[in-house]
């Protein structure tokens, strides 16, 4: 559970998955690498467990997260952010919960990021904001988080349907082991056809398997041909 990458290495995934760091190519330019799904929990059943982080099967956000995530970010000022998906929760005194949102900087012509936010919920009903957290893609890490020329830019509309969805299928069809369910599409680069990155929802094709998140890099040629060029697995953690 310490770590969904080394489970895919374990039942025989491509090179290319069991990495966490790689040198770009000519398809993928630049990438990120790094950090493991630590004590993730899958939330199949609803079931929490105490200290440990839950990965919901439906990452969409109920009416009752919404409450939570709006009532926490009451006031802030300087930058907006737009809840996408509802990544997961943990027990502790009270619980802890985890946001992707759309975050943008309030000034004009501001580029937007995507943001972890983490909000602690207490036993009286009260919210409190714990962290933000970027999810940072190669050559956008400058102040502004303005794109380089040539680089990943950030994508406007996170949505997965459609479009999204079919690179995604195309690329991880071909691979064995593990089930992958796109959750935001997070940025694109132009390069001799397009690299995506997908935020997506990663289970091994094993009993009582695990679940957690990897930013999934995907090279998509002129052709419309796709195959996965590396993860980034992202780590839910207050700490």
């Amino acid at each position: 559970m310490k770590n969904i990458t080394s489970k895919l290495i374990a039942l025989g995934l491509t090179g290319a998955l069991a990495v966490v760091s790689f040198t770009a190519c000519s398809k993928a330019k630049e990438t990120t690498a790094e950090t493991t799904a630590d004590t993730v929990v899958e939330k199949m059943s609803g079931e929490k467990t105490v200290g440990g982080w839950s990965v919901p099967q439906d990452t969409k956000i109920t009416e009752e997260e919404l409450k939570i995530f709006n009532k926490a970010i009451e006031g802030l000022t300087g930058v907006g952010y737009e809840p996408v998906a509802y990544l997961g929760s943990q027990v502790v005194a009270g619980t802890n919960h985890c946001f992707l949102c759309k975050s943008t900087v309030v000034y004009p012509g501001a580029t937007n990021r995507y943001t972890l936010v983490y909000i602690y919920e207490k036993f009286d009903g009260t919210e409190e904001i714990l962290k933000f957290e970027d999810v940072t893609l190669p050559g956008t890490a400058d102040a502004d988080g303005t794109p380089i020329a040539g680089g990943w830019s950030y994508a406007e509309d996170p949505a997965v349907e459609g479009k999204v969805s079919e690179v995604v299928g195309k690329a991880t069809g071909k691979l064995l082991g593990a089930e992958y369910e796109p959750v935001a599409y997070i940025g694109s680069q132009v390069v001799a056809g397009i690299n995506h990155a997908v935020l997506c929802r990663i289970t091994a094709v094993t009993p009582d398997a695990d679940a957690g998140y990897s930013l999934v890099y995907i090279y998509e040629d002129l052709e419309g041909n796709c195959e996965v060029t590396g993860t980034s697995d992202i780590e839910l953690s207050v700490s």
